[in-house]
Formats: C-alpha cells, sequence, structure tokens
C-alpha cells in the first residue's frame, strides 16, 4: 500500500496527478479501492476449484497458501497490515462460502463449522505468512498433510 502514490499511478496511467485526485477525490478513496480489488481477486482464487484435491476444503486452504505465495504483495496488504484499522479476523473475508464448504464436505454447521473455520484460517493463515515472508517452506505434499491433519483434528473435537 505504500507504493500506491498519486505520482505512481500518474506515472502508469500516462497523466498528472490532477486526473488521479479528480477522479478519486483522495489518496484514501483510490487505496480503499486498491484494497477492495485486491479482496475481490483474493476471493476469485479461494474460489477456484481444485482436481488436485479430494477435498473441497483442502483445496481452500491450499488455494489460500497460493495466493499469499504468489501474490504476496496482495497478501501485505489484504492480511499483514493495519490497512483500514479492520481485525482481519473478525472481519471473515470469505467466512459464508468456506462455511458452505465445511457444510458440504463433512455435514458440519453453526457454531461448530464457525470454529473450525477460524481455527483453520489462523492455522493456514501462519502457513501463509510464513511463506510470504520467507521465513519457512513447505512442499506441496507437507502443507497438504498438516492442512489435512489440522483439519481432522479439529472435526474430531467437534463430533
Amino acid at each position: 500500500m505504500d507504493a500506491v502514490t498519486a505520482k505512481a499511478v500518474a506515472k502508469k496511467a500516462g497523466c498528472s496527478t490532477q486526473p488521479v485526485f479528480w477522479y478519486y477525490g483522495n489518496m484514501d478513496a483510490l487505496k480503499r479501492e486498491v484494497f477492495d480489488k485486491g479482496l475481490a481477486l483474493f476471493g476469485e482464487r479461494l474460489r477456484t476449484a481444485r482436481s488436485d484435491c479430494k477435498s473441497p476444503y483442502l483445496g481452500v486452504g491450499l488455494n489460500y497458501i497460493e495466493f499469499a505465495a504468489e501474490e504476496k504483495e496482495i497478501f501485505r496488504m489484504l492480511f499483514m497490515s493495519d490497512f483500514g484499522g479492520t481485525d482481519r479476523v473478525r472481519a471473515e473475508p470469505e467466512k459464508d462460502y468456506v462455511l458452505s464448504v465445511i457444510e458440504l464436505t463433512d455435514g458440519v454447521s453453526g457454531t461448530a463449522a464457525e470454529d473450525i473455520y477460524r481455527e483453520m484460517w489462523l492455522f493456514s493463515h501462519g502457513i501463509a505468512a510464513m511463506t510470504v515472508t520467507g521465513t519457512a517452506r513447505f512442499s506441496d505434499e507437507e502443507m497438504r498433510r498438516m492442512l489435512s491433519r489440522v483439519y481432522r483434528g479439529l472435526l474430531k473435537s467437534e463430533i
């Protein structure tokens, strides 16, 4: 988000900064639109169906981590910054979609599904954040195994 300046946008658009401010009014509005576009891209990627996963829910977790690895700056803006002062855990992006996948995949709904959602999101976020910062590297197989084990454990705790 620090790279989003009137000068940078104007240079990319091939104009002066005046049209940028005319269109957006102020930098906060421009940055809000950048954030919203990033969130929409995240939602599209999270919902991408995967043929390489037996479980649709595993696919959601892998999509989250892969989005972080492939779109590092957008991921940082969305989930590793305090832009807008939003509590990301409580904002729960894509919560309804993920809850529907949990219910469809394992028949868990209500409070139990919400608990699983929140705890799996925090676990997946840890892997994603470590991937973005380069503090850990996991193979595809390791990620699949870790996500599956934690998910199965959470399912058992809810039964």
